[in-house]
């Protein structure tokens, strides 16, 4: 068969990058060999034309719909004979427009007719059908997304998350999330780690990390060993291990330039975070009325309390940070401004509003009384109603700082990007009302209700509250959560119910928060179908995925293996906060006189049901879903294991509470068997750096206390 892939002569990267690809799987599902060229042929069966209205004027003409579209929209369209007159075609060639509002977007209309042709796109990489037959589409199709902010985080922190990915790793995951329509990458840059320079006052920023300061040490014992290669400390490939500061800095800045860069390569815009009220301790001497921030480890330090909003030194730490994010990273779309987890810096909060409101008049969204009462009713939450309270006092405190940064001092003025937009990011609910009066012109907010799904559920009516009329506002979703840790984890059916929330209400879209990524390809393709269609459900996609995966016969099985598990899921966030949060004491704090609670052990119970029947599923799976099926026996039996750990754990502290030495042992070695077999089981079916941080993390925090715990009592 003859096909062509046409680009116009002054198409833009990113749709010679789609023809690219198009002809890419035409090769690799039909055996079509051929290359993209920018001249129709004489003589062709099938002719594909790549384009968006700014880039190819024959074509544009020739499909008004191409024109009417939105930036993100996409369309296929058959085209007919006559519409080339002039040009040498054969009457019976089939034509076929592939486009978008933007090249971003003509490479998505590719994707979405690969995926038509029977591939679904995994995190990890494809997965192509048994068989394909080469066809058209039957018929035209115009795609606008409801969503149209779909953002993905990155970096982060612990060795368990992306902070400990390298280029080769974000590759593979950025490919496939522009496949999976994602439009935004953000780079959640901490503090303390090595991806920012600055000086204030002859004092230059001289210390940097990861993972909060730990180490993780890879040793002939542990289990895993050969996953970790000649590695002798766990740590991001792409920079250097124990080297100094300004070599470290150096790498970290190259890094994220390039994560920037190959995210703009793939059509994915990015933010990147600056937070301009934490600073490293060096320097303390200039924010002498500090303390050092209630987080882990405790690496930065914060305003006092009682520091007055406008303190000059503060403001110079401030602008210092905010000049050299945008210095440093000019290609960044977006900067987000973020509100501290806890909210230390709150005193001034009273005259913080006072400025707002005779700037704003934001009080005629509420009073500061009246806002102030409802965070006091903020029930469910994690740290309680005092938490709420201290939040929304810090908050006013921030927005009143970076207003005056921004729009009275104009600290970006002489810098590279004095034009970038700002997403404020995490302020507290009862502050949505008056955000659209605050955020700067042609900024975005990014909305943190609560830190997993289930419980924002619980509270979605606070969903209501944002102005999403008047600013495009997105929701922070958790897929995997660092407090429940690294159990396996699915939300897709919570995610659902607050989709179609955001759906009613009216927000541009979401945010992922997670650390694994192993657990969530059934989920991510919900988001990414959810994003442009109404009527798709959690189920439909994961029938979907499974039967191209795995095949037929797997699906009833796999379908409740999913629901299982986001059963346990739920559970856990509500009773299993801190369960597995990957931090020194992970395990040794089970270490207690008294039972696992029966809410874990209804967990340990749904898992191994989820086992029992996906080991059904193996039995009847397709060759190339062997590793889909295989992935999920390894998370079960480690899930299983792991949970069974912690039980072993608490009898053994109960017998060495009662006095009883001998089986306070016998307990704690069984212990250690149920984490060698968990953990072996997860090494079987690591695919990830997520995973193998993992599997780093709970050799130190798990498997090593517990030999020394044992060799301890064996004295």
């Amino acid at each position: 068969m003859k096909v062509a892939v046409v680009i116009g002569k002054d198409a833009h990267e990113l749709e010679r990058f789609a023809a690219e690809q198009l002809c890419d799987y035409l090769q690799r599902l039909f055996d079509i060999h051929i290359l993209p060229t920018q001249d129709l042929p004489s003589s062709t069966e099938v002719l594909f034309l790549i384009s968006s209205p700014d880039t190819n004027l024959s074509i544009k003409y020739l499909s008004p719909k191409l024109m009417e579209i939105g930036k993100q929209g996409i369309i296929w369209q058959r085209l007919y004979h006559q519409d080339f007159e002039k040009e040498d075609l054969p009457a019976s060639c089939s034509i076929l427009l592939i486009g978008g509002g933007s090249p971003q977007s003509a490479l998505w209309a590719v994707y979405e007719l690969v995926e038509k042709w029977g591939v679904r796109y995994l995190l990890h990489g494809d997965v192509l059908p048994e068989k394909s037959q080469f066809q058209l589409p039957d018929t035209d199709l115009v795609m606008e997304p409801i969503l149209p902010v779909r953002q993905w985080r990155v970096i982060n922190d612990f060795a368990c998350g992306p902070e400990s990915w390298g280029m080769a790793d974000y590759r593979i995951v950025i490919d496939q999330l522009a496949k999976l329509k994602f439009n935004r990458i953000l780079l959640s840059l901490w503090p303390w780690q090595p991806f920012l320079h600055y000086q204030v006052k002859g004092i230059q920023r001289q210390s940097a990390t990861l993972w909060f300061g730990f180490h993780y040490p890879i040793t002939d014992d542990m289990i895993g060993r050969d996953l970790f290669g000649d590695e002798i400390e766990f740590w991001n490939p792409d920079l250097p291990h124990d080297a100094d500061y300004q070599t470290l800095v150096a790498a970290g800045i190259q890094f994220v330039r390039d994560l920037i860069d190959y995210a703009h390569k793939r059509g994915i815009e990015s933010v990147v975070t600056a937070t301009l009220t934490e600073f490293p301790p060096e320097f303390a001497p200039i924010l002498r009325e500090s303390q050092k921030v209630h987080q882990l480890a405790e690496l930065t330090i914060v305003p006092s309390a009682e520091t007055e909003i406008d303190d000059p030194a503060l403001t110079d730490l401030a602008t210092a940070v905010l000049q050299a994010t945008v210095n440093t990273y000019p290609r960044a779309n977006y900067v987000a401004l973020g509100m501290p987890e806890f909210r230390q810096w709150a005193d001034m909060y009273q005259k913080a509003w006072k400025v707002l409101d005779d700037k704003y008049q934001i009080s005629a969204h509420g009073s500061l009384e009246d806002i102030l009462a409802s965070a006091k009713e903020r029930t469910g939450y994690a740290g309680g109603p005092d938490r709420a309270v201290q939040e929304v006092k810090g908050d006013i405190v921030a927005l009143y700082f970076y207003d005056r940064l921004i729009h009275e001092l104009k600290v970006l003025e002489d810098t590279h990007r004095p034009d970038i937009k700002f997403i404020y990011n995490s302020v507290a609910e009862e502050l949505f009302p008056i955000l659209s009066c605050v955020v700067p012109a042609g900024g975005e907010t990014l909305n943190f209700v609560d830190y997993t799904a289930s419980r924002i559920v619980q509270r979605r009516d606070v969903l209501k509250n944002v102005p999403s009329s008047d600013i495009p506002c997105s929701l922070i979703y958790t897929l995997h959560d660092d407090n429940v840790g690294i159990l396996p984890q699915l939300a897709t059916g919570s995610l659902h119910q607050l989709t179609k929330d955001l759906q009613q209400y009216g927000w541009s879209g979401f945010s992922t928060r997670y650390w694994l990524i192993s657990d969530h390809d059934p989920c991510v393709a919900y988001l990414a179908r959810a994003s442009w269609s109404e009527n798709v459900t959690p189920d439909t996609v994961y029938r979907d995925q499974i039967q191209v995966v795995c095949g037929t016969g797997c699906v009833e099985d796999m379908v409740k293996v999913f629901h299982l598990v986001e059963m346990a899921t739920i559970t856990l966030e509500m009773h299993g906060l801190g369960l597995t949060f990957p931090v020194p004491g992970m395990l040794m704090k089970h270490w207690v006189s008294n039972p696992i609670s029966n809410q874990l052990v209804k967990v340990r119970q749904t898992y191994q049901q989820a086992l029992t029947t996906v080991k059904h599923a193996r039995k009847k799976v397709q060759k190339k879903g062997e590793r889909y099926i295989d992935y999920w026996i390894g998370r079960l039996e480690f899930g299983v294991g792991y949970l069974e750990m912690i039980s072993a754990v608490r009898q053994a502290a109960i017998a060495e509470t009662n006095g009883k030495s001998a089986e306070a042992t016998h307990h704690a070695k069984i212990a250690l068997e149920f984490a060698c077999r968990a953990l072996a089981a997860y090494a079987d079916v690591a695919q990830d750096r997520s995973d193998l941080g993992s599997i780093a993390v709970m050799s130190e925090y798990v498997y090593r206390p517990l030999k020394a715990k044992i060799s301890e009592m064996e004295q």
